[in-house]
Protein backbone atom coordinates (compact mmCIF):
# COMPACT_ATOMS: atom_id res chain seq x y z
CA UNK A 1 0.00 0.00 0.00
CA UNK A 2 1.17 3.29 -0.16
CA UNK A 3 0.77 6.56 1.81
CA UNK A 4 0.53 9.05 -0.27
CA UNK A 5 2.30 10.47 -3.64
CA UNK A 6 5.85 10.44 -3.60
CA UNK A 7 7.51 13.41 -1.53
CA UNK A 8 11.01 14.29 -3.22
CA UNK A 9 11.90 17.84 -0.99
CA UNK A 10 9.75 18.36 1.98
CA UNK A 11 9.49 21.59 3.17
CA UNK A 12 12.91 22.83 4.53
CA UNK A 13 14.90 20.71 3.23
CA UNK A 14 18.71 22.40 2.72
CA UNK A 15 20.33 22.81 -0.35
CA UNK A 16 23.79 21.83 0.99
CA UNK A 17 25.67 18.89 -0.42
CA UNK A 18 24.74 15.77 1.75
CA UNK A 19 27.10 12.80 2.50
CA UNK A 20 27.87 10.47 0.06
CA UNK A 21 24.79 8.00 0.23
CA UNK A 22 27.21 5.44 -0.86
CA UNK A 23 29.78 5.80 1.78
CA UNK A 24 29.93 2.02 4.10
CA UNK A 25 28.37 2.94 7.70
CA UNK A 26 29.87 2.62 10.56
CA UNK A 27 29.85 -1.50 11.05
CA UNK A 28 31.64 -1.73 15.17
CA UNK A 29 31.62 0.11 18.57
CA UNK A 30 35.43 -0.18 19.53
CA UNK A 31 34.12 0.21 23.27
CA UNK A 32 33.51 -3.50 24.29
CA UNK A 33 32.82 -1.98 27.91
CA UNK A 34 29.25 -0.73 26.91
CA UNK A 35 26.66 -2.70 25.14
CA UNK A 36 27.37 -1.99 21.27
CA UNK A 37 25.64 0.66 19.24
CA UNK A 38 24.64 2.35 22.69
CA UNK A 39 24.60 6.36 22.41
CA UNK A 40 27.14 7.86 25.10
CA UNK A 41 28.25 11.23 25.58
CA UNK A 42 26.70 14.63 24.95
CA UNK A 43 23.99 15.54 21.63
CA UNK A 44 25.36 15.49 18.47
CA UNK A 45 25.03 19.76 17.53
CA UNK A 46 23.46 18.58 14.26
CA UNK A 47 21.92 16.24 12.51
CA UNK A 48 23.38 14.39 9.80
CA UNK A 49 21.59 14.78 6.15
CA UNK A 50 21.11 11.09 4.39
CA UNK A 51 17.42 11.33 4.95
CA UNK A 52 16.01 9.51 1.47
CA UNK A 53 12.42 9.98 0.70
CA UNK A 54 10.46 7.84 -1.07
CA UNK A 55 7.08 5.97 -1.14
CA UNK A 56 5.84 3.06 0.37
CA UNK A 57 7.53 1.08 -2.44
CA UNK A 58 11.11 -0.36 -2.51
CA UNK A 59 13.41 1.67 -0.22
CA UNK A 60 15.81 3.80 -2.10
CA UNK A 61 19.35 4.24 -1.72
CA UNK A 62 19.61 7.51 -2.50
CA UNK A 63 20.40 10.46 -0.30
CA UNK A 64 19.17 14.33 -0.21
CA UNK A 65 19.73 17.05 2.70
CA UNK A 66 17.64 16.80 6.15
CA UNK A 67 16.18 20.02 7.17
CA UNK A 68 17.75 22.91 8.49
CA UNK A 69 18.39 23.20 12.45
CA UNK A 70 16.44 19.95 13.35
CA UNK A 71 16.32 19.52 17.08
CA UNK A 72 15.98 16.19 17.17
CA UNK A 73 14.72 14.49 20.80
CA UNK A 74 11.65 13.35 22.39
CA UNK A 75 9.87 16.73 22.51
CA UNK A 76 11.10 18.14 19.44
CA UNK A 77 11.74 15.64 15.94
CA UNK A 78 11.10 16.31 12.33
CA UNK A 79 8.17 16.82 10.96
CA UNK A 80 7.90 14.38 7.91
CA UNK A 81 5.69 12.12 6.38
CA UNK A 82 5.06 8.99 7.50
CA UNK A 83 6.02 7.21 4.27
CA UNK A 84 9.64 8.76 4.10
CA UNK A 85 12.55 6.33 4.19
CA UNK A 86 15.51 7.77 5.94
CA UNK A 87 19.10 6.27 5.47
CA UNK A 88 20.85 5.02 8.56
CA UNK A 89 22.79 7.98 9.92
CA UNK A 90 19.83 9.72 10.16
CA UNK A 91 17.82 7.25 12.05
CA UNK A 92 21.05 6.75 14.26
CA UNK A 93 20.75 10.35 15.04
CA UNK A 94 16.64 10.59 15.72
CA UNK A 95 16.65 7.45 18.02
CA UNK A 96 19.94 8.61 19.94
CA UNK A 97 18.78 12.03 20.40
CA UNK A 98 15.43 10.70 21.85
CA UNK A 99 17.55 8.61 24.42
CA UNK A 100 17.24 5.25 22.23
CA UNK A 101 19.82 2.74 21.95
CA UNK A 102 20.35 0.25 19.88
CA UNK A 103 22.55 -3.11 19.63
CA UNK A 104 23.50 -6.14 17.09
CA UNK A 105 24.72 -9.47 17.68
CA UNK A 106 27.31 -8.29 14.69
CA UNK A 107 28.52 -5.07 15.61
CA UNK A 108 27.58 -3.65 12.39
CA UNK A 109 24.19 -1.67 10.08
CA UNK A 110 24.86 -3.90 6.87
CA UNK A 111 21.80 -4.24 5.70
CA UNK A 112 22.91 -7.27 3.74
CA UNK A 113 23.98 -9.54 7.30
CA UNK A 114 21.55 -11.16 9.23
CA UNK A 115 23.48 -10.70 12.85
CA UNK A 116 23.71 -6.64 11.70
CA UNK A 117 21.31 -4.09 12.81
CA UNK A 118 20.46 -1.74 10.21
CA UNK A 119 18.06 1.46 9.97
CA UNK A 120 18.73 1.84 5.94
CA UNK A 121 15.39 2.39 4.40
CA UNK A 122 13.04 2.95 7.56
CA UNK A 123 10.19 4.73 6.99
CA UNK A 124 10.16 7.71 9.17
CA UNK A 125 6.82 6.93 10.72
CA UNK A 126 8.24 3.00 12.00
CA UNK A 127 11.04 5.52 13.44
CA UNK A 128 8.81 8.26 15.25
CA UNK A 129 6.32 5.67 16.51
CA UNK A 130 9.08 4.25 18.64
CA UNK A 131 10.21 7.67 19.84
CA UNK A 132 6.44 8.34 20.75
CA UNK A 133 6.19 4.56 22.43
CA UNK A 134 9.56 5.58 24.56
CA UNK A 135 8.65 9.20 25.49
CA UNK A 136 4.53 7.56 26.65
CA UNK A 137 6.32 4.32 28.35
CA UNK A 138 9.25 6.42 30.15
CA UNK A 139 11.33 3.08 29.55
CA UNK A 140 14.59 2.52 28.61
CA UNK A 141 14.26 1.35 25.02
CA UNK A 142 17.03 -0.91 22.78
CA UNK A 143 16.49 -1.26 18.95
CA UNK A 144 17.87 -5.33 18.25
CA UNK A 145 16.96 -5.60 14.45
CA UNK A 146 15.60 -3.30 11.67
CA UNK A 147 15.67 -3.49 7.88
CA UNK A 148 18.41 -5.94 7.76
CA UNK A 149 17.73 -9.55 6.00
CA UNK A 150 16.69 -12.49 8.13
CA UNK A 151 13.39 -11.26 8.83
CA UNK A 152 10.04 -12.81 7.48
CA UNK A 153 8.46 -11.26 4.18
CA UNK A 154 5.65 -9.02 3.83
CA UNK A 155 3.60 -6.32 3.02
CA UNK A 156 4.33 -4.60 6.67
CA UNK A 157 7.60 -6.24 7.18
CA UNK A 158 11.23 -5.46 8.60
CA UNK A 159 12.43 -5.54 5.07
CA UNK A 160 10.16 -3.12 3.71
CA UNK A 161 10.49 -0.34 6.80
CA UNK A 162 7.38 -0.99 8.96
CA UNK A 163 8.83 -3.14 11.81
CA UNK A 164 11.70 -2.75 14.89
CA UNK A 165 12.91 -5.14 17.09
CA UNK A 166 13.49 -4.05 20.63
CA UNK A 167 14.38 -5.87 23.44
CA UNK A 168 12.57 -6.74 26.62
CA UNK A 169 12.63 -5.80 30.14
CA UNK A 170 10.10 -5.35 32.92
CA UNK A 171 9.08 -1.86 32.45
CA UNK A 172 8.90 -2.09 28.08
CA UNK A 173 6.76 -5.32 29.14
CA UNK A 174 4.74 -3.24 31.92
CA UNK A 175 4.33 -0.64 29.13
CA UNK A 176 3.40 -3.05 26.31
CA UNK A 177 0.90 -4.87 28.50
CA UNK A 178 -0.91 -1.99 29.76
CA UNK A 179 -2.54 -2.03 25.30
CA UNK A 180 -5.40 -4.18 25.00
CA UNK A 181 -4.10 -8.29 23.92
CA UNK A 182 -5.90 -8.66 20.62
CA UNK A 183 -4.74 -12.86 20.58
CA UNK A 184 -2.24 -15.08 19.18
CA UNK A 185 0.37 -14.98 15.73
CA UNK A 186 0.36 -18.01 14.03
CA UNK A 187 3.89 -18.87 15.38
CA UNK A 188 2.64 -18.34 19.15
CA UNK A 189 3.39 -14.86 19.79
CA UNK A 190 0.91 -13.20 22.16
CA UNK A 191 -0.26 -9.19 20.55
CA UNK A 192 -0.89 -6.41 22.01
CA UNK A 193 -2.38 -3.67 20.11
CA UNK A 194 -2.31 0.35 21.05
CA UNK A 195 -5.24 2.87 20.17
CA UNK A 196 -2.70 4.12 17.26
CA UNK A 197 -2.71 1.04 15.73
CA UNK A 198 0.79 0.00 16.73
CA UNK A 199 0.43 -4.11 17.09
CA UNK A 200 3.37 -5.64 19.75
CA UNK A 201 4.52 -9.34 19.19
CA UNK A 202 5.96 -10.90 22.02
CA UNK A 203 8.59 -13.61 20.67
CA UNK A 204 10.54 -15.32 22.31
CA UNK A 205 13.61 -12.86 23.37
CA UNK A 206 12.29 -9.46 22.23
CA UNK A 207 9.21 -7.71 21.25
CA UNK A 208 8.88 -7.54 17.00
CA UNK A 209 6.60 -3.97 16.62
CA UNK A 210 4.62 -3.12 13.38
CA UNK A 211 4.15 0.31 12.93
CA UNK A 212 1.53 0.97 10.02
Amino acid sequence: PRDAAPVLRPAGLLSAAAPDPTAAPHNADPDTSAPPWKSEGPRNPAPPTDAAPSTDSAPSSGAVPLLEGVGAGRDVVPELPKSVRVGQRFAEYALRESGIGWRSTGHCSDRTVASCTSFEGVRWGTVKGLIDFAAASGCEVTVTGGTERGHAGGAYSHANGYKLDIATGSCVDRAVKRYPSTGVRGDGARLYRSPDGTVFAREKDHWDITFR
